[in-house]
């Protein structure tokens, strides 16, 4: 269905969408104050996003996770198909985890609530997050396939005409280990939504002559607009990449070929490694996610970001690929590969915008899942993000523990140590993991851990770049890489759970990004400064300018 659209002034346009953004807004501040998990509360895993009758985004909130703003619309229509317009009723939920589906792997939970005027439904509202256990072997990157990680959900309704659906979730908590947790997330997300959708319905009674769908489609033509405008000052041409992951012992190929045509884009990743028996698949949702919004940072990133965005980008991958793979891949760790395609595309616009795109940065991020029991026989559960160094650009330094290209914040030192039976040692940054250049890589940092429980500790690392470092751009010198220690030898690894006894120590030092631009450029007055800040050692200095 097309939705109509009316003459709308810039005036109208900009109230009505700083409402609509004061409510997801508002809506996101109230699942981080109801919130179970630390996960959604301290990490701020999860998105609160308006969409048209069409499932077209349209907002979301301010502090979203990239991957749900690009996967969302694509979840929408796939309940639209299986539930169509006239068949929702208000107080509806429906619900799914379905990793080709939704957000790429089960931890992620996508609800959809309309919101109906004058009997109608003129829209929806969702809430995606991400759960503190899904069942499973937990959050780990050595499954072989999707049954082994947990439950699995179609299309579902979470709660019909306002009654929760109370044998969905009976189900789920019988299929986690945090069964307390993931419900109480379930119905912050539901209240969430609820309020968003009370808001919204505010702001369209008192402005009957403007709907939704004129709103949407007003939005989305403006900003596809300035999009189809940034990539027309690209120069045409097709501009090819690649770089390798880590999957156990052997190295993976992730490949793209960017075509500029006028003022589209079609990204093109044949060339890419086949699916594995790992869990570091991606779904072709998750990689469309971040491949668009790898362009939209780099293009246009001064606007909003709804459909209309990118409407001018085109993406395909080879079926079955580890950048597209089929059912039922092992796909848990599917960040390990989308959190490596902003570097990939800017790699390969390099040439083409040298102006704008920033050098490899120091993601995949880490991230360090534990669980077990506490002393008290309590289970516990929670996954820590070391987010390394971002890559420099042309202009500027590259920021240090930069989450790019997700958005996720760190559980504070205070609430680890609330929820599990870990004290951490030390917390840091990582001096000299910044590539050398004209502009220096952002740092990485340090994260040491000893478990002092009695029992033993369920611990496992998703990590990349162990043996691919941020690549420099222009000369710029590679970051350090992903380090895993424990008990200051070899470490554990993508690919394999460890257990920890109390008084085991594990350290994690994350990936710093590359450098842009020749070392020698820097200025003496920089290097001092990173000497002062101590972003560098004497040495690292004392090589640069000789360089």
């Amino acid at each position: 269905m097309t939705s109509p659209t009316i003459d709308l002034s810039p005036l109208v346009v900009e109230i009505v969408w700083g409402r609509l953004q004061s409510a997801v807004d508002e809506g996101a501040m109230r699942l981080v104050k109801s919130a179970f998990s630390p996960i959604i509360r301290e990490t701020k895993d999860f998105c609160v996003m308006i969409l048209d009758r069409d499932g077209q985004s349209i907002v979301q909130s301010t502090v979203s996770i990239p991957a749900f703003i690009g996967t969302m619309p694509h979840t929408m229509k796939a309940m639209l198909a299986r539930r169509p317009l006239d068949q929702w009723q208000p107080g509806d939920a429906l619900c799914t985890n379905d990793p080709w589906l939704g957000a790429g792997h089960l931890p992620d939970f996508n609800i959809a609530i309309p919101i109906f005027v004058d009997g109608k439904v003129e829209g929806f509202v969702a809430v995606i997050a991400h759960m503190a256990d899904i069942g499973g072997r937990g959050f780990v990157a050595d499954a072989r396939e999707l049954f082994e990680e947990g439950l699995r959900l179609p299309v579902v309704p979470l709660r019909s005409g306002g009654r929760s659906n109370a044998l969905l979730f009976d189900i789920i908590r019988a299929n986690v280990r945090l069964p307390d947790q993931v419900v109480g997330d379930l119905e912050a997300m539901l209240a969430a939504g609820d309020y968003v959708v009370s808001r919204v319905g505010v702001l369209l009674d008192s402005m009957p002559e403007v709907g939704m769908g004129a709103i949407g489609a007003k939005i989305h033509t403006l900003c596809e607009i300035a999009m189809r405008a940034a990539i027309g000052r690209l120069p045409d041409g097709d501009y090819r990449n690649e770089v390798y992951i880590e999957a156990a012992e052997q190295d993976l190929k992730v490949a793209v070929t960017v075509r500029v045509r006028g003022e589209d884009v079609e990204l093109d990743y044949e060339g890419s490694s086949p699916q594995v028996g790992r869990g570091i698949n991606s779904t072709l949702g998750y990689t469309t996610s971040y491949s668009a919004y790898a362009l939209k940072c780099l293009l246009s990133p001064e606007l909003p970001i709804n459909d209309g965005s990118f409407r001018p980008i085109r993406i395909t991958a080879p079926e079955s690929s580890i950048i597209n793979c089929s059912y039922p891949a092992a796909v848990a760790a599917r960040s390990q590969v989308g959190h490596i395609l902003p570097s990939l595309i800017y790699g390969a616009l390099a040439e083409a915008a040298p102006d704008k795109v920033v050098a490899e940065c120091g993601s995949p991020r880490p991230m360090v899942y534990l669980s077990g029991e506490s002393d008290a026989g309590q289970p516990f559960a929670v996954t820590l993000f070391l987010h390394g160094g971002m890559g420099a650009d042309s202009a500027a330094d590259g920021i240090a523990c930069s989450a790019f290209p997700t958005n996720s914040a760190a559980v504070s030192t205070e609430i680890v140590e609330l929820v599990t039976p870990v004290l951490v040692e030390e917390k840091e940054l990582l001096p000299d993991s910044g590539g050398r250049g004209r502009q220096r890589g952002g740092l990485g940092q340090r994260l040491r851990l000893r478990l002092t429980g009695a029992n033993p500790l369920r611990a496992s690392v998703l990590a990349q770049r162990t043996r691919h470092p941020a690549q420099g751009l222009f000369g710029g010198e590679n970051g350090t890489p992903t380090t895993v220690r424990l008990n200051g030898g070899d470490g554990t690894s993508l690919f394999r759970v460890q257990y920890l006894n109390k008084g085991d120590v594990m350290e994690v030092c994350s990936p710093g990004g590359g450098g842009f631009g020749a070392p020698g450029e820097r200025s003496p007055a920089q290097l001092a400064e990173d000497r002062v800040a101590g972003y560098t050692t004497d040495d690292r200095n004392e090589d640069a300018s000789h360089a």
